[in-house]
């Protein structure tokens, strides 16, 4: 099975410059009656996201099949078309605080406020781009370690479009022990590190040179040697939590550079809750560890069961708004290329 950051991207240069011109000159609904024939399109000729969608909605309802299934499987990618209008909006510097509900911004603010910086677990649920607009206004010290070679096209079409620079990013195929000395510095002086903790990452190669967040070596943060590029590029590392009633992988690498930079520990979320022209997102914001507390000799330990509940967290989240999951792949059976965890007593065969 293919991994889901090696699926093609799909759509031209072309077509992704046409929507964002009239996005961002017509404004929203001529917007949405552009992009209807696009979603059609991929909804029917992608089978890989259109089977992934009906199996992550029948897991949720387990009676929905037939035209209802189909549907609600539109739906979910019509609410994908929207989470894209809403980062060109994002972007575009175009999403007021006003339409900022909840505690979040106001938690995110009070923190950076007191210098209590650290690791901001996120997923690929809602639309974390409307976050931009907290960091920027209120000059909070974020910088995202991010995938995006899955999106490349999109992020830079966006950049020329705008004419805006996007958030500070950090490719997470190019962390580096050096590159972590320098996060911990960053949340030293009360900054805070966002990472995606729902997929798992890419494998490293050696030849590359380079090791992601899950395979820097721990004792870096103790003033050892670093590691050296061929040991620092070994497999990445996950680990099967339950997730809506079955085992799914998750990446190690969020959790180890939690407990390796020894900081506080955060979720956040950003939930559409009101659509038109004029959409408002709640944004949560929350505490969810300490690892300055964990001794090196439970590391592991608190690794496995920070996952667990992290997946516990986000299954919850996900089932109130099940539509805004946006992982269109085979997210239980993720092709982890031989990253699975042997030690991990939690993980179960992959099917054939």
């Amino acid at each position: 099975m293919t991994h889901w950051a090696r699926l093609s991207e799909t759509g031209s240069t072309t077509g992704m410059r046409l929507m964002v011109t009239i996005r961002r000159r017509l404004g929203a609904w001529p917007f949405r009656i552009a992009l209807f024939p696009v979603l059609v399109w991929y909804f029917l000729l992608r089978g890989v996201a259109r089977r992934a969608s009906f199996d992550f909605l029948k897991r949720l309802e387990p009676e929905l099949g037939g035209v209802r299934l189909w549907a609600r499987s539109f739906a979910h990618f019509m609410q994908f078309g929207e989470a894209i209008m809403d980062k060109v909006s994002a972007w575009s510097g175009e999403i007021p605080l006003t339409s900022l509900t909840g505690t979040g911004p106001e938690d995110l603010r009070d923190a950076a406020l007191r210098g209590e910086g650290g690791i901001i677990l996120v997923a690929h649920h809602g639309n974390l781009d409307v976050i931009n607009a907290i960091g920027e206004r209120h000059d909070i010290d974020l910088c995202a370690l991010v995938h995006t070679r899955h999106a490349e096209k999109f992020n830079q079409l966006l950049e020329q479009a705008t004419g805006r620079k996007p958030p500070q990013m950090i490719e997470v195929s190019e962390i580096t022990p050096a590159t972590a000395m320098a996060l911990g510095d960053r949340v030293n002086r009360g900054g805070f590190v966002v990472i995606a903790a729902d997929r798992v990452p890419i494998p490293p190669t050696v030849d590359d040179g380079k090791a992601d967040a899950n395979s820097v070596e721990a004792n870096t943060a103790e003033g050892s040697r670093p590691a050296s590029p061929a040991s620092a590029a070994a497999s990445p590392r996950v680990l099967h939590c339950d997730f809506i009633d079955q085992p799914a992988p998750f990446p190690q690498g969020p959790f180890m550079l939690a407990a390796l930079l020894r900081c506080h520990v955060y979720t956040l979320s950003c939930i559409r809750e009101q659509g038109g022209a004029h959409p408002r997102f709640r944004v949560d914001f929350a505490p969810f560890d300490d690892s300055r507390a964990v001794k090196r000799s439970g590391r592991e330990a608190w690794i496995q069961q920070a996952m667990q509940r992290h997946a516990r967290h986000l299954e919850a989240r996900v089932k109130r708004h099940p539509l805004q999951w946006f992982n269109f792949f085979d997210f239980w059976h993720q092709a982890p290329d031989s990253t699975s965890n042997p030690d991990s007593a939690s993980a179960p065969k992959q099917d054939a």
